[in-house]
């Protein structure tokens, strides 16, 4: 079940991507790699671009929750304070300017690397 609410999550991510992407102009409409989403993401004077970031980075880390094992231990450990939505999108923008090499893979395999590295459980 969790890993059909997660297929669900991902697709309708995915399909928000892509219509946002041709509403946009920013990316091309079947691009889901990381450089597409840091494109859409960087710009901080576009609300909706904004908002579909964040909800996007929402839905990996919910589709991430679903499919992760109750008794495996959490690799992904936000800070109970702090760390608002828009510092964890700056500190990601900034992750991805010093790791280019992720840019051609699909966004979600990337946020999730950066989620493990940057938020790894103590």
């Amino acid at each position: 079940m969790n890993k059909l609410i997660s297929l669900f999550c991902l697709v309708g991510c995915l399909s928000v991507m892509n219509h946002s992407a041709i509403a946009q102009n920013a990316m091309p409409a079947n691009d889901a790699s990381t450089a597409a989403l840091v494109e859409l993401c960087k710009n901080q004077n576009d609300l909706d671009a904004q908002n579909f970031c964040f909800g996007f980075g929402e839905g990996v880390y919910q589709a991430y929750l679903a499919n992760r094992s109750p008794s495996a231990k959490p690799a992904v450990c936000f800070p109970q304070q702090g760390g608002s939505r828009e510092l964890i999108l700056q500190e990601f923008l900034k992750w991805n300017r010093a790791n280019p090499q992720f840019n051609q893979e699909r966004a979600a395999k990337t946020l999730i690397r950066f989620f493990t590295q940057s938020y790894a459980c103590k």
